[in-house]
């Protein structure tokens, strides 16, 4: 999977949203026609998981919390067919697209 890291920085008191529909709008103008199919908030610890969706256990984070990158990468391109991932450092949010 291709990834993008995007940095966004200010000389004044603007500051770039975190908002995750803001950033999603933003990368699929980008990529179009690439269209959103995961999302991962590390800042907030959440995550678009198909299994959940499907109402089954999630098997992206351990017993003891911590999030298993690899396993949801691959879940994506499995599941999803996603092939490139936008990360937008000053949000710790990455988008996935297909």
């Amino acid at each position: 999977m291709e990834k993008i890291e995007v940095h966004i920085t200010s000389d004044g008191d603007s500051r770039p949203s975190e908002i995750i529909s803001d950033l999603r709008t933003v990368t699929e103008a980008l990529f179009h026609p690439m269209q959103m199919c995961g999302f991962l908030d590390e800042s907030d610890s959440m995550h678009l998981c198909p299994q959940i969706e499907r109402r089954q256990t999630c098997p992206h984070v351990s017993d003891d919390k911590t999030f298993n990158h690899e396993s949801y990468r691959k879940t994506l391109e499995r599941e999803r067919k996603a092939s490139l991932r936008v990360y937008y450092s000053h949000a710790n949010l990455s988008l996935y697209l297909t």
